[in-house]
C-alpha cells in the first residue's frame, strides 16, 4: 500500500516542473508587447524630437485612457471566447446621453447617466446572446448600428456640446485635471486595471471566465453556466464603456453618432496584440495595458508627423493583421519547454537524445 502511494505521488514534482518551464508563448504573452513598447519609446524621439516633452507625454496618457479602459473590459469578453463589436456605438451613445444629463442635472447626473447607459448597452447585448441565442458576432454587429443610430437621433439638431463657460466645472476636470503631474484619466485607467487584475486572477468569477473560454463544453460539465458568463462579460464591457466615456467626453467636449468611428477595431487590436487569445481561455491584462500604450504612442507619432487619416487607418489595419498573426504564432510556441528548445537550436545543439 505504501509502495502504491509512493508511485502515485512521484510524478507530481515532474509535472510541476514541466508546468513551470518557460515557453516562448508565455514570455511573449506577459512581456513581449511591453518590450516592444519600450523599444518604440526609445526610438520615437529620433522621428519626433518633441515626443518626450512633458506636455506631449501627458497628452498621450490622457488619450490612451478611454481606449485602455474599454480594452480592459474587452479582455474578459475575448478570454471567454467572444468579442463585442458594438463598443464604438456604445461610446457614441453614452457620450451623447452623458452630455444631455449634464445639461439637465450637472456632474452627478452626468456620471450616473454614463455608468447606467453603458451598463444598459452591455445588458442589451447580453440579453440578445443569452435569451435569444443570437451569436455574439451577429448580435454586437447589429447593436453597433442600433446604438449609433440612437445617438444620431438624439443629435439630429446638432452635436451635443459642453458650453465653454463650464471649463472650471468638476465634470470637465475629470478629463483635464492632473494628479501629481499624471492626467486623472490615466489614473482612472490604472485603478480600472488593478481592479480587473484582481477580478481575473484572484476571484472565482475570473477563473470561470478563463475556464469557459478554454473549453465551453468542459466548463458546462463542471457546472459553469454559459449564460451567466456571457451576461457577466458583456455587462462588464458596457460598464467599462460607461467609465471610459467620462474620460473621453470631458476631453473632446462634443459628441454625436459619428464619434470614434472604428473604435471597436482599435480595442480588439489592442487586446489581441497584448496577448489575449481569440480562441479564449487565455488573457493577460499586463499585455493589454502595454498594447494600449503602444497603439496610443503610434497614433501620436502619426498625427504629430502630419500623416493623413486615411494612412492612419491603413496602419491600424496592419496592426490588427499583425495582432492576429501573433495570436497564431503564440499558440505554436505556447508548449512548455519551447524556449529551451529554441535556445538550444540557436546554439546549434540538438535536444534529441538519439543524436547525442
Amino acid at each position: 500500500m505504501t509502495t502504491t502511494d509512493t508511485r502515485t505521488a512521484a510524478p507530481e514534482p515532474v509535472l510541476a516542473d514541466r508546468a513551470e518551464r518557460p515557453s516562448l508563448g508565455r514570455l511573449w504573452d506577459t512581456w513581449g508587447i511591453t518590450a516592444i513598447l519600450l523599444l518604440l519609446l526609445a526610438l520615437t524621439p529620433l522621428v519626433a524630437p518633441g515626443f518626450l516633452q512633458l506636455e506631449n507625454l501627458q497628452s498621450v496618457l490622457r488619450e490612451s485612457a478611454y481606449l485602455g479602459i474599454v480594452a480592459a473590459g474587452m479582455t474578459f469578453a475575448i478570454a471567454a471566447g467572444a468579442f463585442d463589436l458594438s463598443v464604438g456605438g456604445q461610446l457614441a451613445l453614452v457620450s451623447v446621453v452623458t452630455l444631455l444629463a449634464y445639461g439637465a442635472g450637472g456632474t452627478p447626473a452626468a456620471v450616473g447617466a454614463a455608468i447606467a447607459t453603458g451598463l444598459a448597452c452591455g445588458l442589451v447585448n447580453a440579453g440578445l446572446i443569452t435569451k435569444l441565442r443570437v451569436p455574439p458576432f451577429v448580435a454586437t454587429l447589429g447593436t453597433l448600428f442600433v446604438f449609433r443610430g440612437v445617438a444620431y437621433i438624439l443629435t439630429q439638431d446638432g452635436p451635443q456640446t459642453l458650453p465653454y463657460d463650464q471649463i472650471g466645472s468638476p465634470f470637465v476636470k475629470i478629463g483635464g485635471l492632473n494628479v501629481a503631474g499624471v492626467p486623472l484619466p490615466f489614473v482612472i485607467m490604472l485603478v480600472v486595471y488593478a481592479a480587473a487584475w484582481v477580478l481575473l486572477r484572484r476571484t472565482a468569477t475570473g477563473r470561470r471566465v478563463l475556464a469557459y473560454g478554454s473549453s465551453p463544453a468542459a466548463a458546462r460539465f463542471c457546472g459553469i453556466s454559459a449564460g451567466r458568463i456571457q451576461l457577466f462579460v458583456f455587462a462588464l464591457v458596457g460598464l467599462s464603456v460607461g467609465i471610459a466615456a467620462l474620460t473621453y467626453i470631458t476631453r473632446v467636449w462634443t459628441a454625436d453618432g459619428s464619434a470614434q468611428d472604428g473604435f471597436e477595431l482599435k480595442v480588439i487590436a489592442a487586446v489581441v496584440l497584448g496577448g489575449t487569445s481569440l480562441k479564449g481561455g487565455k488573457a493577460t491584462l499586463i499585455g493589454t495595458f502595454s498594447a494600449v500604450l503602444l497603439v496610443s504612442v503610434l497614433n501620436d507619432v502619426l498625427v504629430g508627423q502630419g500623416v493623413p487619416s486615411a494612412y492612419q487607418r491603413i496602419v491600424l489595419g496592419c496592426v490588427l493583421i499583425v495582432a492576429l498573426t501573433v495570436d497564431g504564432l503564440r499558440t505554436r510556441f505556447a508548449v512548455p519547454g519551447s524556449l529551451r528548445r529554441a535556445v538550444a537550436g540557436l546554439a546549434g545543439r540538438s535536444t534529441d537524445p538519439d543524436s547525442a
